[in-house]
C-alpha cells in the first residue's frame, strides 16, 4: 500500500506542470516579432512531462 507521501508528490508534480504550462501560455508563445517563442514552447512541453509523470505516480500508487 502506497503512504500518503507517494500520492502527494504524485499531486505536487500535476499542480506544478499545471502551473508552468499556465505561466508560459499568459506569458505568450511568440515573441515581438511574431517568430515563436521556445523558451515558451519548451516551458509547455515540459509543464506535459511534469504532468503525465504526476498522473503516473498517482494512479501508480492508487488514490484511496
Amino acid at each position: 500500500m502506497a503512504t500518503r507521501s507517494e500520492r502527494n508528490v504524485g499531486l505536487g508534480s500535476v499542480a506544478a506542470g499545471i502551473g508552468a504550462m499556465v505561466f508560459a501560455l499568459l506569458s505568450g508563445l511568440t515573441t515581438t516579432d511574431g517568430g515563436p517563442d521556445w523558451v515558451g514552447i519548451v516551458t509547455v512541453a515540459a509543464g506535459v512531462v511534469l504532468v503525465a509523470t504526476g498522473l503516473f505516480n498517482l494512479f501508480r500508487h492508487g488514490t484511496a
